[in-house]
């Protein structure tokens, strides 16, 4: 919903591939943290490539703001869950 919204209040043609761009890194992240921590059973690179994906909804949050607050405060959620991903995986590594 976030990518839809800020994509139709997108002004230009640069703000619609800064969207993809960012989104897509987004994903990319996501995606790898849970081949690193699931298929790869490697927690403590896992931590690492989690706070990469944080930055990257951070800058998601950041970058959507100027194209619609609602797209950017429709991903407060999903940072909380990552940081909270990141809370488990830290203490599974700590655990460990």
């Amino acid at each position: 919903i976030a990518g839809v919204l800020a994509w139709s209040a997108a002004e230009s043609l640069a703000d619609r591939r800064r969207i993809l761009v960012l989104f897509g890194v987004n994903a990319l992240l996501n995606l790898g943290w849970s081949v690193v921590f699931f298929q790869l059973k490697r927690p403590d690179w896992a931590v690492v490539e989690l706070v990469l994906l944080w930055l990257s909804i951070a800058a998601l949050i950041v970058g959507l703001k100027r194209m619609s607050l609602a797209a950017s405060l429709l991903l407060i959620p999903y940072l909380a869950w990552v940081t909270f991903a990141g809370v488990l995986n830290y203490a599974i590594v700590q655990l460990n």
